[in-house]
């Protein structure tokens, strides 16, 4: 009889501290994606066989960081949401030195090198407490909320986000920007315009000019060969001169007229026709006079 009420209490007691992480998530619905991948690592089993443990859980939109991992990359980093001991929130938010490192189930496995089977835990005076793992790479999380607690027994806690240390997943690539589209100018239809000729000397096409050349003066004459050389003889622009006295036409007593005589009034030149003739009648002129005053 003694005996059947000892093993009617262990009976009881056993019953008492035994949990089952997969029931407990699947009233969690925001929860169901991770639920699913301790299932399928292996680890819900081995999570329900401890007396004692704290299961760090990331609702269904920041587990899909492990979308794509292979089987034994996701049960690596599962692994070590789950702390080898009881924290709840309030105990989180209140470790004695406002740090503490955990021991997770990734490090009773053995697989894990150097630090990558703990975590770094820091707790702020302003209540908010970050995650990492204590290897030092990957980025870290910060606590969220309670999910469910059983005092002493189990303890499901959200956090912001997975934890994926480089050395279990590997270093994340760098992301690649798209090179910029190169720039097609538009094609320009063919010039109507015939080619301009190019230049025989040079090689190329005379440039257009918009000036018009400018005629050369037209009363602008070359003197007579026979017109006497005179120094002082005035332009063809200058001012009109006063005619000696004896007429515009007339010879001076003793020498031959004067270049001025026949100058004209305006502005254009000595025409040659009347220097030839002015020529012609002192030719005339001088023998007659001549041949007058002998006899």
């Amino acid at each position: 009889m003694c005996v059947i009420r000892l093993l009617a209490f262990f009976l009881l007691f056993s019953s008492s501290k035994a949990f089952n992480i997969t029931k407990i998530l699947s009233l969690q619905p925001d929860f169901s994606t991770f639920n699913n991948y301790l299932t399928q690592a292996l680890l819900a089993s081995e999570i329900n066989s401890r007396q004692t443990i704290t299961v760090l859980v990331v609702e269904n939109s920041a587990v899909s960081a492990l979308s794509g991992k292979s089987n034994d990359i996701i049960k690596k980093v599962l692994s070590l949401h789950v702390v080898l001991d009881y924290y709840d929130v309030q105990k989180l938010q209140h470790l004695p030195n406002k740090t503490s490192m955990l021991t997770t189930l990734f490090q009773s496995s053995g697989q894990a090198k150097g630090l990558l089977g703990f975590l770094n835990v820091t707790a702020a005076n302003t209540g908010g407490v970050s995650i990492a793992s204590a290897a030092g790479s990957g980025v870290g999380a910060s606590l969220v909320k309670a999910v469910v607690s059983q005092p002493y027994n189990i303890s499901v806690v959200q956090i912001s986000t997975v934890i994926m240390p480089s050395a279990i997943v590997g270093p994340t690539p760098p992301s690649s920007s798209p090179s910029p589209t190169p720039r097609v100018s538009p094609a320009q239809p063919p010039s109507s315009k015939p080619p301009a000729a190019a230049s025989p000397t040079t090689g190329t096409a005379p440039a257009p000019s918009n000036a018009t050349t400018a005629p050369s003066p037209s009363n602008a004459m070359t003197p007579s060969a026979n017109a006497p050389a005179d120094g002082n003889a005035p332009a063809a622009d200058s001012p009109v001169s006063t005619p000696p006295p004896g007429g515009a036409n007339g010879p001076t007593a003793n020498g031959p007229p004067s270049d001025a005589a026949d100058a004209p009034n305006g502005n254009t030149a000595t025409k040659p026709g009347r220097i030839s003739f002015a020529v012609v009648v002192m030719t005339i002129s001088f023998p007659t006079l001549f041949v007058g005053s002998i006899m």
